[in-house]
């Protein structure tokens, strides 16, 4: 800036406890942060793939009802303690680095998500790992990285070791 006082930039941090990701941190914090940079760790938890519905036809009336309850319960509290620890094992690579850390777990589809928070914190910068997938592979499972490319307004960095 022209007072010489840098804007301290805002980073978000993709991460789904994969060796990609892990790589991708560690990448970040060696070779992009600076001092006074404010780092947000984002992971997400979709929760769709666990609403089951059943299709009940009656001659009176169509309706869905929920999938069996007890399992769409147990199946969101695994999916939450694996974002817990997630976010765990991303404290572990930083703690001790004097990085300013925020650590997020939101829900719903990955790419959207850590597309929203880099739009809600003005990111200035979004890192994510990649499996290196082809692209063929890609177009048919799809790709968080992907996603975050052709949605973003932020820069992105794809990490790929």
């Amino acid at each position: 800036m022209a007072d010489g006082t840098e804007k301290r930039r805002t980073c978000v941090i993709a991460v789904d406890g994969s060796k990609y990701s892990t790589e991708a941190v560690t990448w970040f914090k060696n070779n992009v942060y600076k001092p006074g940079d404010r780092v947000l760790f984002v992971t997400a938890i979709d929760h769709r793939k666990h609403m089951q519905y059943g299709l009940h036809v009656s001659p009176k009336a169509v309706t869905m009802t929920p999938g069996n309850p007890d399992s769409i319960t147990h199946a969101f509290a695994a999916e939450d303690k694996k974002a817990n620890e997630i976010l765990e094992k991303v404290k572990a690579v930083t703690d001790g680095s004097g990085m300013d850390c925020e650590y997020f777990k939101m829900s719903g589809e990955p790419g959207e998500c850590i597309v929203q928070k880099a739009k809600d914190t003005e990111a200035d910068l979004i890192v994510t790992g990649c499996r290196g997938l082809g692209t063929i592979r890609r177009t048919i499972l799809g790709s968080v990285s992907d996603y975050i490319i052709h949605h973003s307004d932020a820069p992105v960095f794809v990490c790929r070791h």
